[in-house]
């Protein structure tokens, strides 16, 4: 019973490589979706001004916890699914790749600090830098986009 109990706790929380690749892309999807409320708040598309720190520190916090060998471990890549956008060099330049999301945290560190000073222009200098981050990233590690 033990050992029957053991096995479908191993199949229930195996994790198959699509699972991992699409968990990375709900990641940066909201990365994605918390650097576009701030943007739309800068250029005054909505006026919820107060969105503005707490999605800054939603970012930040997704970049700190970001776990880089558990989302992207070695047979996620383009090799082992059709799926992925990620480029083989991350695992063969995985200091290069670790050091561009320390970047990242920095910078999404600074937008927080820049969100809680309330100043517009400083909060829109700081989340340029971090989308320059985030670009850069994507043009060495990524696939173009078609």
């Amino acid at each position: 019973m033990l050992l029957l109990s053991t096995s479908i706790n191993t199949l229930a929380y195996a994790e198959s490589t699509e699972d991992v690749i699409k968990y990375r892309k709900d990641i940066m999807k909201s990365l994605g979706n918390h650097i576009s409320v701030i943007a739309a708040n800068l250029k005054g598309k909505v006026s919820i001004n107060e969105d503005i720190l707490t999605h800054s520190k939603s970012i930040f916090l997704t970049f700190s916890s970001f776990n880089i060998t558990k989302t992207f471990p070695e047979n996620s890549g383009p090799s082992n699914s059709p799926n992925t956008k990620s480029l083989d060099n991350i695992w063969y330049e995985k200091e290069i790749f670790s050091d561009a999301m320390k970047n990242s945290i920095e910078k999404a560190q600074n937008l927080v600090l820049a969100a809680e000073s309330n100043n517009k222009e400083n909060i829109a200098k700081s989340l340029g830098a971090l989308g320059k981050t985030c670009g850069s990233c994507h043009k060495k590690f990524r696939k173009k986009k078609n």
